[in-house]
């Protein structure tokens, strides 16, 4: 990835907006200028970037982590141990040391939904005025470079092994837990092989039956796979950070002619979202589109969730292919297309397919059944 391109990026926004630093600390924002993938917990890791260097400040436990894996200038590091104590404890006083230099020389850019309330006092008791850069982080996360594509490419592929591999065990009397479990293993192997190295992360959801397919994001559980069930394999991936996600909607033995129906419509209303993405389109227009066909057919209530969302370094970001959403649509994003209908007493319905825009329209990176007669299983 080309990382120096980013920081060069936003160091164009920072002088736009007269910000003499830009303080990340959300652990997303910090992965996609930096490269450091953080697994947060109690210690804190923050990111500073000025106009002519790149300041990551870690713990002493992380400090050999980034040495390997971070993008940066100079590294800072924060010790709890006494042996280091003299070189310092406290972040805090870590980040007004990096920032004293540049004081009266701009504003602080900073992420109003990351940055702590108790920092952000502090921050302004020492004379900042803080700016948020939420928006422009976003912006620029969400629109994919070319090796990000390749990136998101590769981990859809994963997202479909899995799903396939859930196909392959799916049995009557095994478990919601067990049919997760085979499909991971088996990705898990493939991806081993193919990417030795690479940070990876696979994970799901397979609800079965009428009463927990209505449940758009539940755990599976200990319950068995029934003849005539309707299930929702969900299999989620995570390579070197970016995620894939594939989702489809299968029956163990025929389904009645209701879930026939509601199916059908749910693969229509995809078809329709498919139908209108390409660049220049409302991310609005896309939730319209696959609505009106849910609507129409009279499940509009059912239907309710937005008709997908962006998907890169997180699972779920902005912006959202939502009804009040107004985010033109630009070629490199990623999107999930997954609008889903959750009648009681006869189940949930839904694929997802993760796609990039292009300028006439969409790559489709989950190709994968996705027709009745190919997801009836005759068990």
């Amino acid at each position: 990835m080309n990382f120096q391109n980013r920081v060069e990026k936003l160091r164009v926004f920072m002088e736009k907006e007269n910000l003499a630093a830009v303080l990340l600390t959300d652990p997303i924002s910090q992965c996609y200028i930096t490269g450091f993938e953080i697994i947060t917990y109690s210690r804190p890791i923050f990111t500073i970037v000025t106009k002519q260097e790149c300041i990551l400040i870690v713990p002493g436990l992380e400090e050999e982590h980034a040495k390997l894996h971070a993008r940066f200038d100079q590294l800072v590091v924060y010790y709890e141990h006494p042996e280091k104590a003299s070189q310092g404890t406290d972040p805090i006083a870590l980040i007004l040391q990096c920032l004293q230099p540049l004081a009266g020389k701009g504003r602080l850019g900073m992420e109003s939904r990351s940055l702590p309330f108790a920092l952000a006092s502090i921050l302004q008791s020492k004379n900042w005025e803080l700016a948020d850069v939420s928006a422009e982080m976003n912006h620029s996360r969400a629109i994919k470079d070319a090796q990000e594509q390749d990136k998101m490419r590769q981990v859809c592929s994963l997202a479909v092994g899995s799903v396939q591999a859930a196909f392959r065990a799916l049995a009557v009397g095994m478990t919601e837990r067990e049919l997760e479990n085979a499909a991971a293993s088996a990705i898990y192997q493939e991806a081993s092989t193919l990417y030795p190295g690479s940070s990876f992360f696979t994970g799901g959801m397979n609800p079965t039956g009428s009463e927990r397919t209505i449940l758009p994001h539940v755990f599976s559980s200990l319950k068995k796979v029934e003849r005539c069930d309707g299930l929702i394999i969900t299999r989620i991936t995570s390579l070197d950070g970016y995620k894939g996600e594939c989702e489809r909607t299968c029956f163990v033995g025929e389904p009645s002619a209701k879930q026939r129906e509601l199916f059908e419509v749910m693969v229509n209303a995809q078809k329709a979202a498919f139908a209108t993405i390409k660049a220049g389109v409302l991310a609005s227009d896309v939730d319209f589109a696959a609505r009106s066909v849910i609507q129409e057919a009279g499940y509009g209530e059912y239907a309710v969730h937005r008709t997908g969302h962006s998907i890169g370094l997180t699972l779920h970001e902005s912006p959202f292919f939502r009804f009040d959403d107004s985010t033109i649509l630009q070629e490199g994003m990623a999107f999930t297309v997954e609008p889903g209908i959750y009648v009681p007493g006869i189940g949930g319905f839904r694929h997802s397919d993760t796609v990039l825009v292009t300028k006439d329209g969409y790559e489709m990176l989950t190709e994968c059944p996705r027709s009745i007669e190919e997801l009836v299983f005759a068990l």
